[in-house]
């Protein structure tokens, strides 16, 4: 029963390391793209598919991860504000997203976003 737990306990500590990667934010691209957020997603379920769509406008990376020119596409249903250029911490997940946390200008607020690696630039 102990090894149990501990086989248990250790799988688990492994399942949540984080990955955690320098960014360097190298330049900021503007895209717009249809709202997938829960709002939308509810009022085009009670409208049916000819209501009105809302686009929304989020922001794509050019940045420097581990030494290599990676592009990071905005994966998050509320859209991506632009960071500052400069460099950050970030979250690895799968090798294929990224938890990318900064804050927001003025309100000084913390915000996390997920992007998609979407190839080099």
């Amino acid at each position: 029963m102990k090894l149990l737990i501990g086989v248990l306990v250790v799988t688990a500590s492994v399942a949540w390391a984080k990955d955690t990667v320098d960014v360097e934010v190298k330049a900021i691209h503007s895209v717009t793209h249809e709202d997938q957020g829960r709002r939308s997603v509810l009022d085009k379920g009670i409208m049916g598919t000819h209501a009105p769509t809302r686009q929304v406008e989020s922001f794509n990376l050019d940045t420097v991860i581990k030494g290599e020119r990676v592009l990071l596409a905005c994966d998050d249903p509320k859209g991506c504000e632009a960071p500052a250029l400069g460099a950050y911490k970030g979250e690895l997940r799968r090798s294929k997203w990224i938890k990318l946390t900064f804050g927001l200008p003025l309100a000084h607020k913390e915000v996390s976003r997920w992007y998609k690696i979407a190839g080099s630039w």
